[in-house]
């Protein structure tokens, strides 16, 4: 069995715009609305989106077996 990656190995390259991707399964690329829009509000109503994100990230990338 290989050696799985760790998270900061998995996600060096990865933007935030392609973690949410990922995380979200969503298409920004097709997406009608302004997703920034949305990450803005986001951040302002819950200033500790972002590091709960990345939490939240890394379980789901742990679970699936991605990552260490």
């Amino acid at each position: 069995m290989e050696k799985l990656p760790t998270y900061e190995e998995w996600t060096k390259d990865m933007d935030l715009e392609s973690q949410i991707k990922f995380y979200y399964d969503v298409d920004i690329d097709n997406y009608l609305g302004d997703p920034w829009q949305i990450v803005a509000e986001i951040a302002e109503e819950c200033p500790n989106w972002l590091k709960e994100f990345k939490v939240n990230f890394k379980e789901y990338l742990q679970e699936r077996e991605y990552i260490q």
